[in-house]
């Protein structure tokens, strides 16, 4: 068959369309993928920068790329991108390693729940105090064989959660409330359980031997091997009973300053309906000394340590023939009582409000410990004003 001209230039022109056309698709595929990268890459980068803000030296920047960094979780958001769901989880579990408690510490954990599914996530050793790891919509967070080892959850907040087979081992959950939650086969061995609240939880076949101060209500509940033998929900009554007793670690010999400090809060506290426990050197006992502080700690729910300058170093030497002897000067102290106080107390499972001077930066008024339940302010905050200092809510807040 043979082509006219006609025939032939018909021809040229379909292919000229084919071509146009095939090349039309290829360059918006092209375009489209160019588009997808640069859009990938932008995200990249923008979480690389959130990143570097958590570091920042301002508190505020801090605080904004902590919930900055939830919308990387890849079930947030119109657009899901799962791409970064789990570095998110282990950017925030490896700060959570090392933060203080606080609120950066806080608002960084917090976030844990908008990933909604934590299952087999390491968790461990990380600073899980007073957070909530919950959802205030219906979605439930998934924590299946989530691993919390040595954790710390004091004052936590845990709210329907599905976490079977979780591993709370060695944690401790001192004042933890656990609401609405599946932790069937968790496992509990070794966990500190104090003073922690249950409500509708299914414990089945959870593992709780060797756990310490176990809810009055497990009796009967657990097998000889630890584990629990109830298939129902289990809580525990919300209501436990009330003591208002402030216990007060102070010196024996006060400047006319510190006994008026020390009387401020006696009498903020009173007026609140608090009874205060609180002694001069002449009512020391002349035996029995540890015994009658053990004594009076045990029937307190609180205490106040007032950390005021007693001893004053102005040349020594720290850590004599160690590596890390150095020499220090005009180093103030508090009295050693202090330090046998508190440690009483948190033995005892009190909330601590600490009220020190501030040159005194050592012992327990160490400003690098943090703990939820601990509580710090100074002797120059406005005693007018204690019903609004921050520190002293936070501690009132705790018993």
């Amino acid at each position: 068959m043979e082509l006219n001209v006609s025939d032939l230039i018909q021809l040229i022109a379909i292919l000229g369309i084919i071509t146009a056309v095939v090349y039309g698709i290829l360059k918006f595929v092209q375009d489209f993928l160019q588009s997808e990268s640069r859009k990938r890459e932008s995200y990249y980068k923008s979480f690389d920068t959130v990143v570097s803000q958590l570091s920042s030296d301002v508190k505020t920047s801090q605080l904004s790329a902590a919930i900055l960094l939830r919308r990387y979780f890849g079930n947030t958001g119109k657009k899901k991108r799962a791409d970064l769901h789990l570095e998110t989880i282990n950017v925030i579990s490896s700060l959570l390693k090392v933060l203080p408690t606080g609120v950066f510490q806080k608002t960084l954990g917090d976030g844990l729940a908008y990933a909604v599914n934590l299952s087999k996530v390491d968790l461990q050793n990380t600073n899980l105090q007073n957070l909530y790891l919950g959802r205030k919509d219906d979605v439930r967070i998934q924590m299946n064989e989530t691993d919390m080892f040595m954790s710390d959850l004091s004052y936590a907040n845990l709210d329907k959660i599905d976490g079977r087979g979780a591993v709370f081992m060695n944690s401790i959950l001192y004042h933890a409330s656990i609401k609405n939650c599946d932790f069937t086969n968790a496992n509990f061995n070794g966990a500190d359980l104090c003073n922690v609240y249950f409500y509708n939880v299914t414990l089945s076949g959870a593992d709780f031997s060797k756990a310490t101060n176990l809810p009055e209500e497990f009796e009967g509940c657990l097998d000889e091997s630890g584990r629990f033998m109830g298939q129902e929900s289990f809580s525990t009554p919300s209501t436990r009973k009330e003591k208002k007793v402030v216990f007060f670690s102070m010196p024996g010999c006060l400047s006319k300053r510190d006994e008026m400090i020390t009387k401020d809060y006696r009498d903020f506290l009173e007026k609140a309906g608090y009874n205060v426990i609180w002694y001069t050197k002449d009512e020391y006992p002349e035996f029995g000394q540890f015994n009658k502080i053990r004594q009076s700690i045990t029937k307190s729910s609180a205490m106040i340590a007032f950390g005021f300058k007693q001893i004053c170093v102005e040349k020594g030497v720290s850590h004599p023939d160690t590596t890390q002897e150095r020499q220090i000067e005009n180093l103030y102290m508090s009295t050693y009582w202090n330090e046998l106080e508190v440690g009483m107390g948190l033995m005892n499972n009190l909330p601590v409000l600490l009220v020190k001077d501030a040159d005194i930066d050592n012992g327990v008024f160490d400003g690098k410990l943090s703990e939820t339940f601990v509580a710090s302010t100074t002797v120059d905050y406005d005693n007018r004003e204690l019903e609004y200092n921050p520190a002293v809510k936070t501690w009132l807040s705790s018993f």
